[in-house]
């Protein structure tokens, strides 16, 4: 897998026990384990040398400075990948126009170009968080569990998501192979996946690969007892640059960077300790209460509808008219967005990137078909992230009784190519802010919520479709009067 070795779960829960009891060779075999690992995969979420280095580098200081914050040392790995994609996200709106992608490290056992190509181009055709589940899960071996704290997702969404992301690679990367070499050999094919040369989405994906599998001529040019998700592990991964691993080690333990640990370790939101389980007698009482509560709701349902009937006409009551319909309108708790973890989505390249000389925070986010996690013990609560779900908040621990105004600062953001979504940032300055998507041009999203000083709420924002031709922009307003620019480019 990208040329780096095998790491036990034992072996992370050694090095969080070594690093909580502060010996000093911990973080030396942290870096020897992990830097090669994180920077790849800050360098697909950034797609920049510098930035990603910067990333991996303020990570690994903050978890050696702020490892009791762990709950659990069997969610080491989990917990590290987590702080790491906070520390790259939070850099994604600052990433300069001119990126500097880090070369490709040299792998023994890697795939020639042309089956290179035909694999980034069948990640293309995945979404965004298809694509970082299956970098999580597949090159960096992480269980779903750990995909789940790292998405900010339950065990099973992750499962689903990373299930599905395998075999909507295969159908694609079968669709890109059938596209490239049997336009000449089947008459339906050309229809299929349109113009030569031009990138399949997903839809066309997606047709072609319904079509190849009831075409026999088709069937044969590609051979579906190799998993594409073996190729995904064979490609190349990025070079870690030669200094990092000092830097680190520099930042870690000279006298002269106290300054910059402190800093970067304030970055870090020790995550809430996990509810006890409740005992049998608590259980039983629970169970008995949620039984009167039941009870009592249907008693007053009853008394409702006796009320109804008397007001109703010919009850011999005096009232209103009853709707036509014979029911009543719900109300409808306010939506948000839904989270598809693709913001951070690796590029088809699928060699992490990430960038930034400055341990300046910058945003990060993920996005989700509509289904909300329930928290437990080891749910996206407990993470150290500073991202929040669309249209969430975090409340903070100590808000003061009586402040003055605040004001909400807002940062737009914008899509990289391969990407249909990305991240509004939104933070408040002075004192709590109650913020809401009061319109959106060109874009769509939505949600509310309440803004904290220092820690920033991260909007999921994507454009109409999964494909464009061209740059665009759109724009999402605030009912505080702010507006975030949304820009495109493909």
């Amino acid at each position: 897998m990208a040329g780096w070795p095998g790491i036990d779960r034992a072996d992370d829960q050694r090095l969080a026990r070594a690093l909580g009891a502060g010996d000093t060779n911990a973080l030396a075999q942290l870096c020897s384990a992990y830097v090669a690992r994180l920077f790849d995969y800050c360098h697909v979420l950034l797609r920049d040398q510098e930035a990603a280095a910067q990333a991996v580098h303020d990570s690994l200081i903050m978890v050696r400075e702020r490892i009791s914050a762990l709950p659990d040392q069997r969610l080491f790995r989990g917990w590290l990948y987590a702080t790491t994609r906070a520390e790259a996200m939070r850099r994604r709106v600052e990433l300069p126009a001119d990126r500097r992608r880090a070369p490709e490290a040299d792998a023994e056992g890697g795939i020639d170009e042309a089956t290179r190509a035909l694999v980034h181009a069948a990640l293309l055709a995945l979404s965004g968080q298809q694509r970082e589940a299956l970098d999580l899960a597949v090159r960096h071996d992480l269980d779903t569990e750990e995909v789940g704290l790292v998405l900010a997702k339950t065990p099973h969404e992750a499962s689903v998501l990373v299930e599905q992301a395998r075999n909507d690679l295969d159908d694609a990367f079968a669709a890109v192979v059938v596209a490239a070499t049997g336009r000449d050999d089947c008459p339906s094919v050309p229809a299929l996946a349109g113009p030569p040369g031009q990138p399949l989405d997903a839809v066309r994906c997606v047709t072609l690969a319904r079509h190849i599998s009831g075409c026999p001529i088709c069937a044969l040019r590609v051979n579906r007892d190799v998993p594409t998700a073996q190729l995904l592990r064979a490609m190349p991964a990025a070079a870690v640059p030669e200094n990092l691993r000092g830097r680190i080690l520099a930042t870690a333990f000279s006298p002269e960077h106290a300054p910059t640990r402190a800093t970067i370790a304030m970055r870090l939101d020790p995550p809430p300790p996990p509810p006890p389980a409740p005992s049998e007698p608590e259980q039983r009482s629970r169970k008995a209460s949620r039984v009167w509560v039941v009870a009592a709701a249907a008693a007053g349902g009853v008394l409702v509808l006796c009320g109804f009937f008397l007001v109703s006409p010919g009850s011999g009551g005096s009232g209103g008219k009853r709707p036509a319909d014979g029911h009543a309108a719900a109300a409808a708790p306010g939506g948000s967005p839904s989270d598809d973890g693709g913001t951070s989505s690796p590029s088809a390249d699928v060699s992490p990137t990430a960038k930034s000389a400055s341990p300046t925070p910058t945003p990060t986010v993920t996005p989700t078909p509509s289904v909300t996690p329930t928290p437990s013990a080891t749910s996206p609560a407990a993470l150290p992230t500073h991202h929040a779900r669309p249209g969430q908040h975090r409340p903070h621990p100590s808000a003061p009784s009586h402040q003055q105004p605040g004001s909400l600062a807002v940062s737009g953001c914008s899509m990289e190519q391969g990407d249909y979504e990305c991240q509004v940032r939104l933070v408040a300055e002075g004192a709590p802010v109650n913020w809401a998507v009061t319109g959106t041009n060109g874009v769509s999203t939505g949600g509310s919520g309440t803004a904290w000083p220092n820690h920033p709420v991260y909007l999921n924002v994507s454009r109409p479709h999964d494909w464009c031709w061209g740059d665009g922009s759109g724009s999402v307003s605030f009912s505080t009067g702010q507006v975030a620019r949304v820009t495109w480019s493909c």
